[in-house]
């Protein structure tokens, strides 16, 4: 019977499914299913008088890059040597998968007068044919055909049936003889033959062996080797081939026969079929080693306290290929200790390998109860079943870590804490709380369990932005917020940030004087500027920023951010001592400090902008009207200066204070007026010096121009002042005036 009938349908069917794809995948593999190393001879009778004078078809099958098969994929196939053709009559055939991803071919053998005739120095022809998918990838069969000549063609000789033994062999496996093994174990038989041909004793390269079982199970099979059919190898070019014995993994008795040259299920027989097969071998697949346990049921269930689960709790003990194991002892545990009383600790596996175990809560259980089985002969093997208390939640109360702060990208200093109470009778210990979060921030964990005293905590990571953050805590029908907030990260202060609040001039702070920080970070919120413009004193907290100098707190003047400068100005305390002293600046709870000198005192010129490139310092004219270029000074008349920073007065003023009304506050130090004009200098002792009744932190200073001093606009002028006991003069910075 020529097996090509039975294919005929293969391009009809190839056209179905190329019609019905429903998913675009990309082939990417292509493995070999069945067909390659066939050995035909067309004048050798097989079993129940069949002739093998063709091959069975060639079947592969395409797979994308995740293994998942591909269908409707392109099969290109070839024939590189041989005289036969595909089922084309061609020598080249495209075929499409089917929706496993398989596809076939047949390979027709030539016919002289129905025989090839071979001779000593060719007693058979190697037929090589390939299958190749759009990517390259390609598969190789070897088709043998043993041609008809004098004597037999090919033999098939059966060396022995044990790892690599030298005759006579005193152990080796006959057909009739028993293979024991566990189950799913690697036999340490194995299965040799050598072909080769009578005449030349030349080997037979590239034919198939496999072990045919004849049952479904138990079963054995051959280690694949490269390029065969699966669970077959192929022989090398010496004609020899080593099948290493893999048994399935179903224990029982059954038997197997060897068969070489042909494929395991045939189209023609439905059945193996092949050059050669041997008689039956007896096979007896054992239970394996112990190698797991599996839940089989009773898992997961809840339970009230003091009472029994509803189900038994179900296992299964089995080698490490899954099959049931009988008379396995295991051993059973509670945890926590206590929260169950078990009906045995110790059992055996019965028939089908299962153990069972019946569970009573304590009076005190709650949350979670695991109950783990343990294989008695291997504690590494093992198994645990999770149950859940029931508990009725009657309240659930915050007990710390709300209302706190954290700077961006930094943990929240203490955990969140709630305190549970259960109304049953239950421990609150072990009971689960869970955690939700939103704002800009993130939780741990947000599930906790509560301790032996019923609280659960979880902790806060702030994220990188500022904000509020709330934190929702729940147990059964009860729930707790939490408010937190994440605050902008804190300023950042040098020595050098530190500027008389008057001229500007870096370092130039003393006690009661004027004093403005730049730096980043003092004003994040803001845009533009806010300061106080209220009745009575400076606030000591403004826009969400405090400042301390020496400890002592400083009252703010304004807060500003313009054009990305950030800036605070503030009066530097009177209680300050000159020297070293630590500042803290604190914005919206999140600090920056920085130690500074205070001098004695540190003179600074108001002034006032009077076009894009001129600034004039603040002095007041008799007549109340302030100095610009279009009201210059007049000669011999007498102005004031608006100054900060001259040092103590007498009387005293503390911080954030002005003068009793009515009375002046003079300073102590010695005040001198410069003027500058022609290249000369002259020091003018003023008139008054003293605290002004009306601005905190400004001193007025009251002095009379030269009359010697020539009209022009750019007379020079400072104030300096000599502290009392002191020997040092500190100066302002220079500035100009008009005079007429």
């Amino acid at each position: 019977m020529n097996r090509f009938r039975f294919f005929v349908a293969a391009p009809v069917l190839a056209a179905i499914f190329l019609t019905a794809s429903a998913f675009a995948q990309t082939p990417t593999n292509i493995s070999v299913i069945s067909g390659n190393g066939q050995l035909a001879c067309p004048n050798c009778t097989l079993q129940g008088g069949l002739i093998l004078a063709n091959f069975d078809p060639m079947q592969v099958r395409v797979t994308d890059s995740n293994g998942n098969p591909v269908a409707n994929a392109a099969v290109n196939w070839t024939v590189v040597a041989g005289g036969g053709t595909l089922q084309s009559g061609a020598s080249t055939f495209q075929s499409f998968t089917d929706g496993n991803g398989n596809t076939s071919q047949f390979y027709v053998l030539p016919f002289f007068g129905g025989i090839n005739f071979g001779t000593q120095s060719n007693p058979d022809t190697v037929n090589t044919i390939t299958a190749s998918i759009t990517n390259n990838a390609t598969v190789t069969f070897n088709l043998t055909q043993a041609l008809v000549g004098a004597g037999v063609p090919v033999l098939v000789q059966v060396e022995d049936f044990t790892p690599a033994t030298t005759p006579p062999c005193n152990t080796c496996l006959n057909p009739g003889d028993t293979l024991t093994g566990a189950a799913g174990s690697t036999s340490s038989v194995q299965f040799k033959i050598q072909v080769y041909a009578p005449l030349s004793g030349a080997g037979v390269p590239n034919v198939s062996l496999r072990l045919i079982s004849n049952q479904t199970s138990p079963s054995v099979s051959c280690a694949t080797g490269a390029g065969a059919d699966p669970g077959s190898v192929l022989t090398d070019q010496n004609g020899n081939a080593t099948c290493t014995v893999i048994l399935g993994t179903t224990t029982g008795s059954g038997s197997f026969s060897v068969l070489v040259g042909g494929v395991a299920a045939s189209a023609l027989t439905g059945g193996p079929l092949g050059f050669f097969q041997s008689g039956n071998f007896n096979l007896n697949v054992l239970p394996g080693v112990p190698g797991m346990i599996s839940i089989a049921g009773g898992n997961n269930q809840g339970g009230n306290p003091g009472q029994a689960l509803a189900s038994a709790l179900l296992a299964t003990v089995g080698d490490s290929s899954g099959n049931p194991l009988s008379g396995q002892s295991v051993v059973w545990t509670v945890s926590p200790a206590g929260a169950a009383t078990l009906s045995s600790t110790t059992t055996t596996s019965n028939a089908n390998g299962q153990v069972q175990n019946n569970v009573t809560l304590s009076n005190s259980a709650s949350g979670t109860v695991q109950i783990k089985v343990t294989l008695a002969s291997n504690p590494n093997i093992s198994t645990t079943f999770t149950i859940t208390a029931n508990v009725v939640v009657s309240g659930l109360q915050i007990v710390s870590g709300n209302s706190q702060s954290a700077v961006v990208n930094t943990n929240f200093t203490s955990p969140l804490v709630v305190q549970l109470s259960t109304s049953n009778g239950a421990s609150d210990a072990n009971i689960g709380v869970s955690f939700s979060i939103s704002g800009p921030a993130s939780l741990t964990s947000s599930n906790a369990t509560t301790n032996g005293t019923g609280q659960a905590q979880v902790n806060v990571i702030a994220g990188s932005t500022p904000g509020a953050v709330t934190v929702r805590a729940t147990a059964g029908n009860f729930s707790q917020t939490f408010n937190l907030t994440v605050i902008p990260q804190g300023p950042t202060l040098a020595s050098t940030s530190f500027y008389n609040g008057a001229d500007f001039q870096q370092g130039s702070i003393s006690p009661c004087s004027i004093a403005t920080i730049k730096a980043n970070g003092l004003a994040p919120t803001i845009q533009g500027a806010v300061a106080f413009d209220g009745v009575g004193g400076l606030p000591y907290q403004l826009a969400g920023d405090t400042v301390t100098v020496g400890g002592a707190q400083a009252p703010i003047y304004n807060v500003a951010n313009v054009g990305g400068q950030q800036q605070l100005t503030f009066q530097v305390p009177c209680s300050v001592s000159p020297g070293t002293n630590s500042v803290t600046v604190t914005v919206n709870g999140s600090s920056g400090s920085v130690n500074v000198t205070v001098l004695p005192a540190s003179p600074g010129l108001f002034t006032t902008q009077v076009s894009s490139t001129t600034s004039v310092p603040v002095l007041e004219r008799p007549d109340g009207t302030f100095v610009s270029p279009t009201n210059p000074g007049r000669r011999g008349e007498t102005l004031i200066a608006y100054v900060t920073g001259l040092g103590p007065t007498t009387p005293a003023v503390a911080t954030n204070s002005l003068p009793v009304p009515g009375s002046n506050a003079t300073v102590q130090g010695t005040v001198t007026v410069g003027i500058a004009f022609n290249g000369s200098a002259s020091g003018e002792s003023p008139i008054s010096a003293s605290l002004t009744q009306d601005i905190v932190g400004v001193y007025l200073v009251a002095f009379q121009v030269p009359s010697g001093v020539p009209s022009g606009t750019n007379v020079g002028f400072d104030i300096s002042v000599l502290p009392q006991g002191s020997s040092t003069v500190y100066y302002s910075t220079l500035g100009t005036f008009p005079v007429q």
